[in-house]
């Protein structure tokens, strides 16, 4: 008698398991489905970075970090460009502002739980930018509600129970040239509590 019930379940699931594909199908055929937006993910995925640090079975930290590189920015123009409808000559103008920005500044987006605060003096973990031997302290770490395409590049990374940080750094030195010249091959982006570390890079 105990394996009554779970048998009689499985055989259930089995019989509708058929009917359930036909009633999808027919759903699909009934009901305008639209038609599916094509746009490039790989290139904003390859530049995300993702790790999460433990105290033994303890989080302690959990970061989905992009990089808005002139590629990542390039993506972002020609689906937001796709989205609204726009000419390629307005597209061609909106990614050249786009790009300007990199020019004044090495911006990322950190996704993090809400219980993971950035940016304030009190916060659990503080950020800095390594290029070569040389480190940057950001100029701006602030709260900020990423554009929707940026939400489809993270992907799984982003959800309702996460909240994203702008992190800025100066693109210039104090003498004006820039830090990403031709001979910067890799930079890193360092995550430091008062007892973990952690160092995210990406290559040039």
């Amino acid at each position: 008698m105990k394996h009554t019930i779970p048998f009689l379940g499985i055989v259930t699931i089995l019989f509708l398991l058929p009917g359930c594909t036909r009633i999808i199908d027919w759903g699909k055929s009934s009901f305008c489905q639209g038609e599916k937006m094509e746009f490039d993910s790989k290139t904003p995925q390859d530049y995300i970075r993702s790790v999460t640090v433990y105290d033994q079975f303890y989080t302690r930290g959990r970061f989905d970090v992009m990089w808005l590189s002139d590629q990542v920015r390039t993506a972002y123009t020609n689906l937001y460009m796709l989205k609204q409808g726009k000419t390629e000559e307005k597209r061609t103008a909106f990614l050249r502002r786009q790009l300007a920005e990199n020019q004044h500044f090495i911006v990322f987006y950190v996704v993090t739980p809400f219980n993971y605060s950035l940016g304030d003096a009190n916060s659990e973990w503080s950020l800095f930018l390594q290029i070569a031997d040389t480190y940057f302290t950001p100029v701006e770490v602030k709260l900020f509600d990423i554009e929707p395409e940026y939400k489809s590049f993270f992907g799984k990374h982003f959800n309702r129970f996460k909240i994203t940080y702008r992190v800025k750094f100066e693109a210039k030195d104090a003498d004006g040239k820039p830090v990403l010249d031709e001979h910067a091959t890799q930079l890193s982006l360092h995550l430091r509590s008062l007892e973990r570390k952690i160092k995210l890079d990406w290559n040039i």
